[in-house]
């Protein structure tokens, strides 16, 4: 089972035009996650494959059949709410059964399907429960399995995650990555939480103002990113930008020549060197020095934020270069040190419109 977008478009009633002509496939079993800040479209185009919302321009194909003028009811998709949309008045067992029963399946057959669902999702033990005796984790689940009765031919997934505390998400993405290995059904979801998107998904669309602005797996994404957004948006934390210039296979920051880098020509170049890829040391010992302004501990390594000495203007974007130490290394506010990077990681992007440079 395969999902095609081809030139979708969607416009508002105020004029706005929430998503501008994007293609997108997702792939037979793939788990492909719809990434972006708020209001980049990404909801929007979910609604759009439900059948939710009309398609203004473009096609949606489902199994390769054309869907876009078919009903909601008819396209076999199954959507988990961020809100859960379970009926209050109903049992647990009642909500999962629910579109069983409308569709004319015998009660028997129903609540067996929804008890082996249940046990699957471990909540066998809540059938007979209403959703108010419900914990947020418990419900999601409930809502998991009135999505997984149905056997649909893909689920649609909008932020299922967003309303639970840090350790019940942490538990459901283990269970949602769990499901998806087991049953291998295609998967969208939306989500603008960057560490779902790495963790659960075969491949990441990011979007940013109706626009697919790069679609890849996750490895891709976070070290060859195509623009200055997608390698800002990923990545925790953020990843640091320099104002450079290239001279030949060589890169330039603050008139230091740093070496060969992966990739080549001449101009003005904005560099991306992640967290984990600045190197700290003695100083006169990097490509600048600098004097850690203030660090933050996130609990295996701790973040030092440096503040260049005499040359604020090699950096784009901000007032600090954010360095990555394991925490056994020894790093204290006011501490003078050189700064340098690892030639061989550092993204490399045009000035001008801060799309990625091709690779040498």
């Amino acid at each position: 089972m395969t999902i095609s977008l081809r030139n979708l478009v969607k416009r508002f009633p105020d004029g706005t035009v929430a998503i501008k002509g994007i293609d997108l496939d997702v792939r037979e079993g793939e788990f492909l996650t719809l990434l972006g800040p708020s209001g980049c479209g990404k909801t929007t185009t979910l609604r759009l494959v439900a059948g939710l919302e009309e398609a203004d321009e473009g096609s949606i194909h489902i199994d390769g059949r054309d869907v876009t003028e078919v009903d909601p009811g008819d396209r076999n998709v199954a959507m988990v709410f961020q809100s859960y949309a379970l009926y209050p008045h109903m049992t647990v067992l009642q909500n999962m059964t629910l579109s069983l029963r409308v569709a004319g399946l015998q009660k028997s057959v129903a609540d067996a399907k929804a008890s082996a669902t249940a046990k699957s999702l471990g909540i066998e033990h809540l059938l007979h429960k209403k959703p108010s005796k419900l914990s947020g984790g418990e419900r999601q689940r409930v809502a998991l399995g009135r999505a997984m009765i149905r056997s649909p031919i893909c689920y649609l997934m909008d932020e299922p995650l967003s309303n639970l505390d840090l350790k019940l998400r942490e538990q459901m993405r283990t269970e949602i990555k769990r499901l998806h290995q087991k049953h291998r059904v295609a998967t969208i979801y939306v989500t603008h939480d960057q560490t779902e998107a790495l963790v659960l998904s075969d491949r990441i669309a990011v979007m940013n103002k109706g626009n697919i602005l790069q679609v890849a797996d996750p490895v891709t994404i976070y070290e060859r990113p195509a623009t200055t957004f997608v390698a800002d948006f990923v990545g925790s934390p953020s990843i640091n930008f320099f104002k450079g210039e290239m001279q030949g296979a060589a890169a330039v920051v603050g008139g230091h020549v740093i070496g060969e880098v992966c990739a080549s020509g001449r101009g003005a170049v904005t560099l991306g060197v992640r967290p984990e890829d600045i190197m700290l040391g003695p100083l006169g010992s990097g490509i600048f020095d600098g004097a850690v302004a203030f660090v933050e501990v996130y609990g295996s390594e701790v973040v030092a934020f440096v503040e260049p000495k005499g040359s604020r203007d090699l950096l784009a974007r901000r007032e600090f270069v954010a360095a990555a130490l394991n925490i056994h290394q020894p790093i204290a506010a006011g501490e003078e040190v050189g700064v340098r990077f690892r030639n061989n990681r550092i993204c490399v992007f045009d000035a001008a419109d801060g799309t990625a440079l091709a690779p040498r």
